[in-house]
């Protein structure tokens, strides 16, 4: 095996998919990255068993084959050669050599054949989307999946087609999110997959920046992801989410809606001298003000005062700061919605306009 290849047009496709590497994983050649030459085209992948990610990139050829080689050792020897330099691979008897100009690597190797790939005989059902959509709706859920939580189902995020709709919905236990595009759905698709944390952390480096057609294959225990050059595969989490849409709170009979970046600044003042462990702030609602308290056990007490309009009388409940935080960050308009029934019921945050992301908070008892 040997070819060349500008570092630029390495250090790219290599740099996508070294973040599903663990540095100490349970199988030695999972902390490789697959070389393989197949004509002008260099196929790299990396994979956790869970999480396989691939790319490529057009190389000088002049001997083919295939092989695996650290990863972040590989990695991080191209980020450090000069830019523009030309690097030669070579690899022959178990041996590999790396060189440019002067510089020289001789890096360890282990056989292409003990590299674990995911099949690919599985049948899919496509669904292609714009990358910006997918961007916005996995912002704006993310943040809510549980983390290491017993109900193994809240670990991940669900991606679903519905009718003419596509959304992404997390959940951790106290709040939930959902994110949502329109979507031609001209072949009737109604399917819900379950995609785990780092799948999904990992599909949001993927994507991000890019502003073109991305195509999303969901099968039965897999989804793959596929953009220009580079894919994707995760396995799924093999259970059922929650009925989401019975979480969604409504007939609420009190609302106030809030200039969202007044409201993001007064939380941040306030949330200084919270409660560390519980991280609570009391919310008094009065018509058209909005008082912020937040107070801890040294008897400390912060007090924030924003405009708001509501007609609602006299109202205090209460929220985990961080929460709601979350939730201006998620929702970017210049306008921000509460809704609930009561004190103590769960509120809708939206836009007091749209539907397109809605967040649902459990309130506090304090």
């Amino acid at each position: 095996m040997l070819f060349n290849i500008q570092r630029e047009s390495l250090l790219a496709p290599l740099n996508q998919i070294c973040g599903v590497v663990e540095k100490k994983g349970t199988l030695p050649v999972l902390s490789n990255v697959l070389l393989k030459l197949d004509g002008d085209t260099l196929l790299l992948t990396t994979s956790d068993l869970d999480v396989e990610m691939r790319s490529e990139c057009t190389v000088d050829p002049q001997s083919g084959g295939e092989v695996t080689v650290p990863a972040h050792k590989f990695l991080d020897i191209c980020k450090a050669l000069a830019d523009g330099s030309i690097i030669t691979f070579s690899y022959e008897s178990g041996k590999c050599l790396i060189t440019s100009g002067d510089s020289r690597f001789s890096l360890s190797t282990l056989p292409a054949q003990e590299f674990p790939l995911i099949d690919d005989m599985e049948s899919y059902q496509p669904v292609t989307m714009g990358a910006s959509d997918l961007q916005r709706m996995l912002k704006q859920t993310v943040f809510c999946m549980a983390v290491q939580d017993v109900r193994y189902f809240l670990n991940g995020l669900l991606f679903e087609v519905l009718n003419n709709k596509i959304r992404c919905v997390s959940a951790d236990g106290h709040r939930l999110a959902l994110a949502e595009c329109d979507y031609v759905n001209n072949s009737g698709l109604n399917k819900q997959v379950l995609v785990p944390r780092k799948g999904v952390l990992e599909l949001q480096k993927m994507i991000r920046d890019l502003d073109q057609a991305i195509t999303i294959n969901m099968g039965v225990n897999h989804i793959k992801i596929e953009i220009e050059g580079i894919s994707m595969t995760s396995k799924l989490i093999d259970g059922k989410f929650p009925d989401y849409e019975s979480v969604i709170p409504l007939n609420m009979e009190n609302s106030f809606t809030a200039d969202r970046e007044a409201l993001r600044n007064a939380l941040h003042r306030v949330a200084i001298l919270s409660n560390e462990q519980y991280k609570g702030v009391k919310f008094k609602i009065t018509p058209n003000k909005l008082e912020i308290v937040g107070h801890n056990p040294d008897q400390e007490q912060a007090e924030d005062v924003i405009a708001i309009e509501t007609d609602i009388d006299d109202i205090e409940t209460a929220f985990n700061v961080n929460y709601i935080l979350d939730a201006t960050q998620a929702i970017t308009d210049n306008e921000i919605q509460f809704s609930f029934k009561e004190a103590l019921s769960s509120c809708l945050i939206k836009h007091p306009d749209r539907l397109d992301c809605r967040l649902v908070v459990m309130p506090l008892r304090i």
